[in-house]
């Protein structure tokens, strides 16, 4: 970088010339330090204000004078962080972004097959005989034997001989989706008369 500096001089229209390779040394720690005032990241600061010397270098514009040039350096690096930062925002949304989406697609499937297993597992308890439906649905809402038989008014073991029966009606004809629902046990679905 310092090959690109040497001897190259810029000529200031107050008649000043600025010899380009000093001006980097004396004033690219002070930019470098400006430039972390909008980010932590050391390295990335000093590359910003090496950018900022290639584009003052190449863009050959004419300043006033060399408080017109640090002005132009001290915005530019302003504006080069500020660009930096709305960039690394941009990039941390898309990223929650991909996750949620991730998540809500997902979310979205859980809840459609969920849905359908609650219906069909259901709708073939509701054919099952009153009692035995009763039972089932208090047990689903993590009533203890002991409450469901208090509850109903029958004795535990008849609560138990209930279960038992709806239990193995409702395996004869769902086969799997009643250990699935079983193991769900979700709570929210107590639409059943």
């Amino acid at each position: 970088m310092a090959k690109i500096y040497d001897n190259t001089k810029i000529r200031l229209t107050n008649g000043e010339d600025i010899v380009l390779k000093d001006f980097f040394h004396e004033n690219y720690p002070v930019f470098s330090s400006f430039a972390s005032k909008y980010i932590a990241n050391t390295d990335l600061c000093e590359d910003i204000v090496q950018d900022i010397f290639i584009k003052f270098w190449e863009s050959k514009q004419t300043f006033l004078c060399i408080n017109t040039v640090k002005a132009y350096f001290y915005k530019s690096i302003r504006n080069s962080c500020l660009d930096h930062i709305k960039h690394e925002k941009v990039k941390d949304k898309y990223v929650e972004y991909k996750k949620f989406r991730n998540d809500s697609i997902q979310f979205f499937w859980d809840e459609i097959i969920r849905k359908e297993a609650y219906s069909i597992v259901y709708s073939e308890m509701n054919k099952l005989p009153e009692m035995a439906k009763k039972v089932l649905l208090l047990a689903l809402n993590d009533k203890s034997n002991e409450e469901i038989a208090e509850e109903v008014g029958i004795s535990t073991s008849t609560v138990k001989n209930h279960k038992y029966r709806a239990y193995k009606i409702l395996r004869k004809k769902l086969g799997r989706l009643v250990l699935l629902f079983m193991s769900l046990k979700y709570r929210g679905m107590r639409y059943l008369n």
